[in-house]
């Protein structure tokens, strides 16, 4: 202000003077801006009556006419007018109607489902259905409050709640048929989405007249009324179908969660919500924007909870007591990797089951049946676009639903023309495809840059349409036939090649992994000592170990160790389980001492000196204190596997896994190394998988064989030999025999004496006149049962094809 008092004015005759030398400076409120309206200064003053004149309707006359009459006596200078404008709270009566609908359908819904949170999960279909509402007259240029859109809002509310009240009920008639949440909701779904739809389809129709009606009255009534009711209804319908099974199984789980919780935790959860709702009142202004923090209130505070007790967890060697004898259970295990996610997977079976029943049926009869209602629905989507409507806007996007609606029709006529007796008939469908797909694309793009003057925008649909058509024939071509890439040769097969690249790059048109069973129905117990898995390259082995360390999620079945379910409890369970994977990383220029230092640490052995006890300890058990000071550079293969043994026994685990660790040692390195996994299941459990059969016989006392995800034997070493009992066979041949007797037998090994070759085979029968049968060893009977269930699995496969 004394900046303003001081500021410098020139006069006429060059002098300057001080603004407050010739001026009054008053200190008053007012607006801060010029309004103007037609370009002529607009003021406006609002007024409001007391709470005693709003209640009576007469009082409320008498006062508006005082009013009036008040306004009417003021002398008014010339140029100034003054309008007064009477507003009516009709809103208010709307807004006390809406509440009022909303908690008895609240309390309908309750009564009838007997719970509290299921009709708030129904009713979430409500706030859906407003976007979608506002969306609707947003784009269609109506006006979003007014005493139309709100009676269609009205009616709105019973109507989209019916959605959701189809897909909560059926989903609860199933988990009282034994399925469980997770499953009941999403047979719901699939089952429930076709009457879901039929039904908003319906209304949707019923209502599009009016929202077409050109006349006055129907423009002012009526229009608002059906974009309302249609936008809110299509909105919620397909968010229905995500978000209210979503937010079902979501609190339901929130729900058990918190009950499970101990009793200082929840308080504390309720004494911040209500801190939080007290601030929420006192500070923020506005019913809506209280009502949605108190919404996010709710939901952050058990959410930042839950965050922070999960991050929390850590592994925990007590979780089982010291002297408690340890013992694994595997039950129905299944590991699918690649798989579909859940929803898909229910989805691919329903279809499954609705193609066996023959419910489609793409014969030239079902076509004509269907063709009914198709024609019918392509005659009205012509008429309404390109003779009714007036927005270029709507006439692209509806443009584009009749597009894929018709190249779907025309796609349902190929098919029912492959059969063998129509033949004929393909050809002309195939050449009317093909001109529909292309064309109608080209008479759509021309007909709407007849009708704008925009080529730029023209031209930007223009391309998105033929990019979205060349992306689903790209992706049609790559489903349906494999492609080997490097295999493509030619003129212009580099060319080709990048293309084919760029395309698999494309996540929607890709190509897509396969499915594949890395362990099916797997079932054992291991206790104490030594349990050997043996198997072939790709047999699960790996995966098993895995799963039971809890680095993979199985896709079924359960893993237990002492009764504790490994999903639940995995990272508790880690302080039981020490894994030491084929190929391990460790610092090569650490000496075993520094490098098993520095992993104590990360394994949180903060105490100096219990960690110096541990290290110490571990360099004993693996026999490796002479060589503690060395460079692991330095090391063999056998000398830093047995480092990898001495970091994982660290943290003093109950169960040791380790995946072929002998692998490319030398005899003595692996004897050696086999020795010391015999002296550590002294004390623990050691899982041991290996593809050399003799470290199996010599050190485990539990052996399972994995073939192709499937557990084909588990039992003892020993008993495992008797599998070949009466199969194993020796006997001398001549050379020139040999390739015959190659071709029809498994041959273990064979050499050469003199002029004939001494053989050792594998046989259900005597293979050669002269052979005699031996000793079955444990290499002969994996190779026996590894050659009868191949056998077995190949014999399938060939009915399965036939």
């Amino acid at each position: 202000m004394d900046d303003l008092k001081s500021l410098p004015v020139r006069s006429e005759a060059g002098g300057d003077h001080e603004l407050q030398s010739f001026s009054d400076i008053v200190f008053a409120s007012g607006i801060s801006g010029i309004r103007r309206l037609n370009q002529e200064k607009h003021i406006e003053v609002r007024y409001n009556f007391i709470d005693e004149v709003l209640a009576s309707e007469s009082l409320l006359e008498d006062a508006r006419t005082e009013i009036d009459q008040l306004v009417a006596n003021l002398n008014t200078p010339s140029g100034i007018a003054i309008d007064v404008v009477h507003e009516e709270p009709i809103f208010q009566e709307f807004y006390f109607l809406i509440f009022a609908a909303i908690v008895i359908i609240f309390m309908i819904l309750a009564s009838i489902f007997e719970s509290l949170y299921l009709p708030f999960v129904i009713m979430f279909s409500i706030p859906m259905a407003a976007v979608g509402a506002f969306l609707g007259l947003i784009f269609t240029g109506n006006s979003l409050f007014n005493a139309n859109t709100l009676i269609g809002f009205l009616i709105l509310l019973g109507v989209v709640v019916n959605n959701g009240i189809i897909l909560i009920d059926y989903s609860k008639i199933l988990g009282n048929r034994g399925y469980n949440q997770h499953r009941a909701l999403i047979m719901a779904g699939i089952s429930r989405i076709r009457p879901i739809f039929i039904t908003t389809i319906t209304t949707i129709v019923a209502m599009l007249p009016m929202a077409m009606g050109k006349a006055e009255y129907v423009t002012t009534i009526g229009v608002p009324f059906a974009v309302t009711v249609m936008g809110g209804l299509a909105f919620s319908t397909f968010l229905t179908l995500v978000y209210i099974p979503t937010l079902s199984a979501g609190l339901s789980n929130a729900i058990k969660w918190f009950g499970n919780l101990s009793s200082w935790l929840k308080g504390m959860q309720i004494l911040a919500m209500a801190i939080s709702a007290y601030f929420i009142y006192q500070r923020i202004d506005g019913l809506l924007w209280q009502i949605m923090c108190l919404f996010l209130t709710v939901i952050l505070v058990p959410g930042m909870t839950y965050f922070i007790l999960n991050t929390l967890k850590q592994a925990n060697s007590k979780i089982i007591g010291k002297d408690e004898k340890i013992t694994i259970r595997v039950q129905n295990l299944v590991k699918v990797y690649g798989r579909d996610k859940r929803f898909i997977r229910e989805w691919k079976a329903a279809k499954l089951n609705y193609q066996k029943r023959g419910d489609k049926n793409t014969s030239l009869k079902s076509l004509a049946e269907r063709a009914i209602w198709q024609v019918a629905i392509i005659g009205f989507l012509v008429y309404f676009i390109y003779f009714f409507l007036s927005s270029l806007f709507w006439q692209g996007f509806f443009m584009v639903i009749l597009y894929i609606f018709f190249i779907n029709f025309l796609q349902s006529l190929m098919q029912a023309t492959g059969v063998p007796v129509k033949i004929k008939y393909q050809k002309p469908v195939r050449y009317l495809w093909y001109s529909c797909l292309w064309g109608i694309p080209v008479f759509d793009i021309l007909f709407l840059a007849n009708q704008a003057n925009n080529l730029v925008l023209i031209t930007l649909f223009a391309i998105l349409w033929f990019t979205g058509i060349w992306v689903y024939l790209a992706g049609k071509k790559l489903s349906s036939r494999a492609l080997d890439i490097n295999a493509i040769t030619g003129r212009f097969a580099a060319i080709k090649r990048a293309y084919y690249r760029f395309l698999f790059a494309i996540p929607i048109i890709g190509a897509k992994k396969q499915p594949f069973r890395a362990l099916s129905n797997v079932n054992l117990t291991i206790d104490h000592g030594m349990f050997g898995l043996l198997g072939p390259n790709g047999a699960g082995k790996t995966t098993l170990m895995r799963i039971i360390c809890g680095i993979l999620d199985q896709s079924y079945g359960k893993v237990w160790i002492n009764g504790h379910d490994t999903n639940l409890k995995r990272e508790e369970l880690q302080g039981l389980i020490g894994y030491l994977p084929q190929a391990f990383g460790s610092y090569e220029n650490m000496t075993p001492y520094d490098f098993l230092h520095y992993q104590g640490i990360l394994k949180n052995i903060l105490d100096k000196n219990e960690r110096g006890r541990r290290v110490q300890y571990v360099l004993n058990a693996v026999h490796m204190v002479d060589h503690q000071h060395k460079k692991i550079g330095s090391f063999s293969g056998g000398m830093k596997q047995r480092i990898g043994i001495a970091q994982i026994l660290l943290h003093l685990p109950k169960i040791l896994v380790v995946d072929e660790p002998t692998a490319g040692l030398d005899p003595l390195e692996r004897i050696r190394f086999r020795n010391l996994l015999v002296a550590l299941s002294r004390e623990r459990i050691v899982i041991f998988s290996t593809h050399i059969i003799e470290d199996i016989a010599s050190s485990c006392n539990q052996v399972a064989v994995l073939i192709q995800g499937n557990v084909e034997y588990l039992g003892s070493p020993s008993d495992m030999a008797g599998l070949a009992k009466g199969v194993v066979w020796e006997f001398a041949i001549d050379a020139a025999k040999f390739d015959h007797i190659k071709d029809r037998h498994l041959i273990v090994h064979h050499m050469k004496d003199g002029d004939l070759i001494k053989v050792k085979c594998l046989a259900a029968e005597k293979p050669y006149e002269n052979a005699y049968q031996v000793n079955a060893r444990l290499e002969d009977a994996y190779l026996w049962l590894m050659k009868e269930k191949t056998k077995n699995k190949d014999a399938y496969e060939s009915v399965e094809i036939q």
